[in-house]
């Protein structure tokens, strides 16, 4: 039992043995295949197949040789490369990349004769069978130059293959000798493959009858050895060709007793031709012709007094190539005794040009007088590049010398000439002019114009036509259509006004049209008739205009620029608002600040003081008291205002030094009474005499707007100027009256007037008022002023009653 035992472990180990040394070494059993060229760079594969930890060494060697070639050593930390030594061991590097273990290879450089081989790459690994890997090795052996033999064996030498033939058979040979491997030989016409002989060393060429088409034709031998640059061979056939063609000119436009040359061109024959010259059968003398060669182009030119008995005769050429004797060209003309034409175009229907109108037929005729009769006609409009030519749809036709214009039209304005041909030649007319009387048309064409409009308001439109002048075609008579969504409207003629090719309408807009405003047709007619096509106008829905922009001032004069008017007449309207001081708004504890529909703050500044109007954005400020203002300008336009103004803030107008200068318009607020003492007395004096005052100076400026009222004459608003200064009252902020504001009353004369202001100090509702401004002027004179100044209203609050007075 003990004895199996043993035995069975005895054949265990055996088996295990033998497994192991039969792994111990991996070989590929199939070959890598590298080709390479002499002098360049190749690669010899070399693959790791495991990372490079697990690898011991690298070993290289050639051609069954024990000794490596190459080794890299991966057992002790970084890789150590070791070469053979010599010329090949400076050639080679191994190139491996530790994160692609499968790329490493061998890389040997200018690769030479002797390195043609077989290698194997040997690879170690720590714990796994060595890995074998076999790569054979060929360097390319370049092939002699190419050499080309004819069909007969000779060598062609030169770039140029011939003479041969026109319809001759070619046979031709590109030899390469030499060679590893054997390249490829191949023929070619341009990019076109004609033969081609794979790994062999001759490539024969087989062209049955040549064509003309050959002559010059460049053909390349190429030689293409692997992985090597290829070798060409290029050789160039010659070709002695027939003549092609034969053509004899000179023909017609002959005159008696002139001399006359006559020429004979061919082309095609290779070499140059023979042209020979007969007259009825009869050889002409050489000395009378003169030959010009250009390539393949031959010309004999005979030169030869023409005679009247000459007229019906055939003047022959014929060519001949001595490298093809059977093979002959002839060409004749007959000679005759002409002239070319003269032309002339004329208007047959109708009589006179001024009976040409839209709508009716013309005929016009073209008449030569030439020998023999011209044969050929050909009408022009405008310029001779421009033929006519027959198009039934359009009303055109063309019948030999007849050119019929149906349904005319204004294009057909222009100027016609006509040529007439015979065997001689050909002549042009003179031009003659053809204007037609036509209908009125728009000058934008078919073009819709835009206008831009408010239901209930009013838009205005010009249209421009094109017509003949009044003498031609009578006067223009316009009359507008207005095209709304339930009708259509004429415009009465009050409202359309007539200069020269152009009218202009002004027409009312109904209100109950929002998105769809409706349309304007403009339409003329003259002597001929109605305008075919009126000239349109879609009113669209005007926008807002955008606000004024770029304002600034300059000696006291606000200038801005427009912005876009929607579409509309814009104007503009100056709005100032007085900055209220600080202090003033700080002892109102219950305003709150808020933002006007402009998004301007209302903290701090009073109600509109001064507004006007402008049909351009420039307005003079001189008409504002002293202080700052805030200024806003809108454009206003039937559709509506701007949705926001152009505002300059804080700014200042005039000074109090400017307050006695004659002619100023500032005002003076004098500033708060100093305390008074405790004295009751004077106190109580001081109330009765401010009371007494405040009374008679409120019966005299009710008594001072009465008389006004009844000697002014009222103004336009738009025009009028209206300025009011709050009393202490923010138009934002409520109604409570800080302690140091001083209402002011103010009356304003005419600019040369002298201002004054006086305050009194009395209380009348805890609130000192600024009283009187007066006017020193005479009334009639106040009366002449109103319109060289802006006039200015005042209001004084007194117990709610509202006291307006106007100088």
């Amino acid at each position: 039992m003990a004895r199996d035992r043993h035995l069975c472990v005895l054949v265990t180990v055996f088996i295990l043995q033998t497994l192991i040394n039969t792994s111990l070494e991996i070989v590929d059993s199939y070959v890598i295949q590298v080709w390479s060229a002499p002098g360049s760079m190749t690669r010899l594969p070399c693959d790791l197949a495991a990372p490079v930890r697990d690898v011991a060494m690298m070993l290289l060697f050639k051609d069954g040789d024990r000794m490596p070639i190459y080794t890299v050593d991966f057992r002790n930390g970084p890789p150590v490369h070791w070469a053979v030594a010599g010329e090949f061991g400076a050639r080679t590097h191994f190139v491996l990349n530790e994160s692609d273990p499968s790329s490493a290879h061998l890389a040997i450089d200018k690769v030479a004769r002797q390195d043609d081989g077989l290698y194997r790459c040997r690879i170690d690994y720590v714990d796994s069978p060595t890995r074998n890997y076999r790569v054979n090795l060929t360097v390319i052996v370049p092939p002699e130059p190419a050499r080309i033999y004819d069909s007969e064996g000779r060598e062609i030498l030169g770039s140029m293959a011939g003479p041969f033939r026109e319809g001759q058979d070619l046979l031709i040979s590109c030899q390469a000798v030499g060679g590893k491997p054997p390249p490829d030989v191949s023929w070619y016409r341009g990019e076109e493959l004609l033969a081609i002989t794979k790994e062999g060393s001759v490539c024969q060429l087989h062209l049955q009858r040549l064509s003309r088409e050959m002559s010059h034709t460049k053909l390349q031998c190429k030689v293409k050895p692997p992985l090597l640059q290829p070798q060409f061979r290029n050789v160039t056939l010659k070709l002695y060709l027939k003549p092609q063609f034969i053509r004899v000119s000179g023909k017609g436009a002959t005159r008696a007793g002139q001399d006359r040359s006559f020429t004979c061109t061919t082309q095609g024959s290779k070499p140059a031709p023979n042209i020979d010259w007969f007259i009825n059968s009869q050889r002409v003398d050489s000395t009378l012709t003169e030959v010009d060669v250009d390539g393949e182009i031959t010309k004999s030119t005979l030169t030869w007094h023409v005679r009247r008995e000459d007229s019906g005769r055939q003047l022959v050429c014929r060519v001949s190539n001595p490298w093809f004797p059977a093979y002959t060209l002839e060409d004749s003309i007959t000679f005759d005794v002409m002239y070319p034409p003269v032309a002339q175009i004329s208007l047959v229907k109708p009589k006179e040009p001024r009976l040409l109108r839209e709508d009716e037929n013309a005929e016009l005729s073209c008449s030569a007088d030439a020998s023999p009769p011209a044969t050929n006609f050909t009408f022009y409009k405008g310029a001779e590049v421009h033929v006519i030519r027959d198009d039934p749809i359009n009303g055109i036709s063309v019948e030999r010398n007849k050119l019929m214009l149906r349904g005319l039209r204004r294009h057909h304005s222009a100027l016609y000439r006509c040529r007439a041909r015979n065997s001689e030649g050909s002549a042009l007319s003179e031009p003659l002019t053809l204007d037609v009387l036509s209908r009125p048309e728009c000058a934008a064409g078919s073009v819709i114009q835009q206008l831009a409009g408010t239901p209930g308001g009013e838009v205005r439109a010009r249209c421009s036509v094109t017509a003949p002048s009044l003498r031609d075609a009578g006067p223009l008579r316009f009359y507008w259509t207005y095209n709304g969504t339930k009708d259509v409207l004429p415009i009465p003629a009050s409202n359309v006004t007539v200069m020269g090719t152009s009218s202009t309408v002004i027409h009312g807009l109904p209100k109950d049209s929002e998105d769809d405003l409706g349309w304007l047709a403009c339409w003329a007619s003259n002597d001929v008739g109605n305008q075919r096509e009126p000239c349109l106008f879609r009113i669209v829905p005007a926008a807002l205009p955008e606000p004024p922009s770029n304002c600034g001032i300059e000696n006291e004069v606000l200038q801005c620029e427009p912005g876009h008017d929607g579409g509309l007449t814009q104007r503009f309207l100056l709005e100032a608002l007085e900055v209220r001081p600080r202090q003033d708004v700080a002892h109102e504890d219950n305003e709150i600040s808020t933002m006007n529909d402009q998004g301007i703050s209302g903290r701090g500044l009073s109600e509109a003081v001064y507004r006007v109007r402008n049909d351009s954005p420039q307005f003079s400020l001189d008409a504002l008291s002293p202080g700052r203002y805030t200024l806003l300008v809108y454009s206003e336009t039937p559709r509506g205002r701007s949705p926001r103004p152009a505002a300059l803030h804080s700014v200042a107008i005039k000074s109090s030094n400017d307050l006695d200068v004659p002619g100023s318009l500032q005002t003076m607020t004098p500033a708060p009474p100093p305390p008074v003492g405790d004295n009751s007395v004077a106190l109580l004096t001081g109330a009765v005499l401010s009371l007494v005052l405040l009374t008679i100076l409120t019966t005299l400026c009710v008594a001072l707007v009465v008389m006004c009222r009844k000697k002014r004459p009222r103004r336009d608003p738009e025009q009028s100027t209206i300025m009011r200064r709050n009393v202490g009252v923010s138009m934002y902020g409520g109604s409570s009256i800080g302690q140091s504001v001083v209402p002011t009353v103010v009356v304003r004369g005419h600019r040369g007037s002298r201002v004054l202001a006086a305050r009194w100090s009395g209380v009348l509702d805890d609130t000192p008022l600024t009283v009187l401004a007066l006017d020193t002027r005479a009334h009639d004179e106040t009366e002449e002023s109103t319109s060289d100044a802006e006039q200015e209203t005042v209001l004084t609050r007194h117990d709610q009653i509202e006291t307006q007075t106007d100088s």
